[in-house]
């Protein structure tokens, strides 16, 4: 198959932007929810070669819209290796974390842009797109040298947007329990060589418990141009505005924070294939706003709490890529410059003296700001012989903090039969901390600027298999962690501070069989994932790093059921590791759960209707200690393409 590469490129947005993030994506080409060896390469749909050295999970348009599921971490929750955290539902805050990892060691890209936040992993789920805009996730397990920088410690997700070919105009509108309502507006047009697309959306609930009400708009615009001569343009801008009631987000203690984001994103990338050569280039942008109240509009603030915190990260960044096309295979480099800066009243160093931002209220001044310029380059080079391929690669980061870091990697694949493969890999990653894990104080938590990177070793073997409707595959790895960056504490300690433990490893692995089946079996799939934590915690506490999900089982099932009427399952088992000090201060463990959700839809020619319900059994349960998740959500609507 002719091999493209494909760059992600974000524009600079606007005299405040300065473009940010990196680029590749995964890209599969296999069915829904196929396990399957690829490359990480752009955002184009574009399957790569025949190159089988990494596993990457993908779940296609149609599934996603079968599933119950109404916003992006709820889909990714039902994956295998995924451990989604919640702080608030339908899509108000998670962490995301793969195989036992943080929620700051997984990369999440746009259409192969780059758009990890730099303040902190906690927002970076803040994404302008919604679910019914998304054609394709690709899910990347571990790392991958052509990825810009060294922060895919864990894995990388990419959210695919712009592939349809129809033209089309979608309305729809959403109810359900706890006061819930959203309304969408979607649009595909392909007009000669252009696409154009773009989304409109509005969420918001009066919460399920105290303090826990929410809304978020999102605003989403893409504009692709395919040109013989020109190459390939991809231009995506979108913006989110989100408030909620944080109850207990970051300390039980204060019931009544609240959080205020505003984020912005653009983009603009160009690829083009010139015989044997490709080249991308690319320039990006991403604006992320936080205003976090620890009260909510002051309301039982003691004197001492004068103003809420603020922080404006700014993340810039310009790269370039090109590939050579041998008959053995493809040798590619790329460089990168990116830009990572927040201005904030917390996160910092000190100032000479306040200073007000433009579009900001009168009375926020801020007196902390931090720049940091990543210089990211790699150089990778894959063969294919017969049925065997491997590859191997370096990527380096030049930091003006944290100066030169390195990582490397090697993989072997080997195809034993027609759709099956086997490989096995050994990838050496690092992270660089984020301005929270560096610099946040509060009544609860002390900061350490002394902080180092995280490092890690990972060696992983893979077996999977697709054909005749039958999917099967068995991922097995051992990762030595190096400086893991966690918030800890001992139980006699009040504040919880930054550290890098001298230690954590992980082993685990993941084991998937599925089958499809016309439209009485549409999917069946059954997955479990386990890890261990091997780790040198002393008697502390862990917030993060050593509280991990150690055995999730997932059960889902999409069947039709008469003339139109359809329905999908999802069934899950999550057993977590590690502990928490509840509100009473006591240390608890946490419990294992089991979790049903559920959804019956009617599709015709131009409308769907659909009931769903998640959490059907009720169940009372933690992602994070202390933070009840919400029980039974019943949910409704309506979907009409004009």
């Amino acid at each position: 198959m002719r091999k493209r590469l494909v760059i992600t490129a974000a524009a600079l947005m606007a005299a405040a932007i300065t473009a940010s993030a990196t680029n590749d994506t995964i890209s599969a080409g296999t069915p829904a929810r196929e396990i399957d060896e690829v490359e990480v390469t752009a955002a184009r749909a574009t399957k790569v070669a025949q190159e089988k050295l990494r596993v990457i999970t993908t779940i296609r348009r149609e599934e996603i819209r079968s599933m119950p599921a109404q916003s992006l971490q709820e889909l990714l929750d039902y994956l295998p290796g995924i451990d989604i955290r919640s702080r608030g539902a339908n899509g108000v805050q998670a962490d995301i974390s793969m195989r036992g990892g943080t929620f700051d060691q997984v990369v999440v890209m746009l259409n192969g842009v780059n758009i990890t936040e730099t303040q902190t992993g906690h927002f970076n789920l803040d994404i302008p797109i919604d679910l019914d805009a998304v054609d394709r996730i690709e899910v990347l397990q571990g790392t991958s040298m052509s990825i810009f920088g060294l922060s895919a410690f864990a894995g990388a997700i990419n959210i695919i947007t712009g592939e349809s070919e129809e033209n089309s105009t979608t309305a729809a509108i959403e109810g359900g329990d706890h006061g819930l309502l959203s309304a969408q507006l979607g649009t595909n047009q392909n007009i000669g060589a252009w696409r154009l697309g773009g989304s409109a959306s509005y969420n918001g609930s009066s919460g399920y418990m105290h303090n826990t009400d929410y809304s978020y708009g999102n605003a989403f615009v893409q504009a692709q141009y395919d040109g013989t001569r020109t190459g390939h343009f991809n231009l995506q801008v979108g913006g989110q505005l989100k408030e909620y009631g944080a109850n207990a987000f970051y300390s039980l203690a204060y019931p009544d924070q609240f959080e205020a984001t505003r984020t912005l994103i653009a983009s603009l990338s160009w690829d083009k294939r010139m015989g044997s050569f490709g080249i991308e280039a690319s320039a990006y942008a991403r604006i992320h706003q936080d205003r976090y109240e620890l009260y909510r509009d002051r309301k039982g603030a003691p004197a001492t709490y004068t103003q809420h915190n603020h922080h404006i990260t700014t993340t810039t960044g310009a790269n370039v890529k090109g590939a050579w096309y041998s008959a053995i295979g493809k040798t590619s480099a790329g460089i990168e410059l990116r830009n990572e800066n927040i201005v904030s009243n917390v996160l910092g160093n000190p100032l000479a003296s306040p200073r007000h931002v433009p579009g900001q209220p009168d009375s926020v001044m801020f007196t902390k700001a931090k720049n940091r310029l990543n210089v990211n380059y790699f150089a990778e080079q894959s063969f294919y012989v017969g049925r065997f391929s491997a590859s191997a690669g370096f990527a380096g980061n030049y930091n003006t903090m944290f100066r030169h870091n390195y990582a490397y990697g090697a993989n072997v694949g080997y195809e034993f039969v027609r759709g099956g493969n086997i490989s096995a890999s050994v990838n050496r990653a690092l992270r660089l901390p984020t301005f929270l894990d560096l610099y946040y104080e509060s009544p609860m938590q002390t900061s350490n600027p002394d902080l180092l990177p995280e490092e890690s070793l990972t060696a992983e073997l893979a077996v999977r298999y697709s054909g005749h409707g039958l999917r099967a595959g068995l991922s097995l790895y051992y990762r030595v962690g190096r400086n893991i960056i966690d918030w800890v504490k001992r139980p006699d300690e009040e504040k919880w501070h930054s550290m890098n433990h001298s230690r954590v490893n992980a082993m685990g692995g993941e084991l998937s069989i599925g089958y499809s089946h016309g439209y009485w079996l549409k999917n069946i799939e059954a997955t479990y994932s386990y890890c261990h934590m091997d780790k040198d915690a002393g008697e502390y506490i862990s917030k993060y790093a050593l509280d991990y999900l150690r055995h999730k089982f997932n059960l889902s099932l999409s069947h039709g059921i008469w003339r139109g009427f359809g329905a999908s399952w999802n069934l899950s088992y999550q057993s977590r590791a590690g502990s928490y000090t509840d509100a009473a201060g006591l240390v608890c463990s946490y419990t294992p759960v089991w979790l049903l959700d559920g959804r019956i839809y009617w599709q015709g020619r131009r409308c769907t209707l659909y009931v769903e319900a998640s959490n059907i059994t009720n169940a009372r349960y933690y992602d994070y200690g202390g933070i009840l998740q919400p029980g039974i959500w019943a949910k409704g609507g309506i979907s009409v393409n004009i």
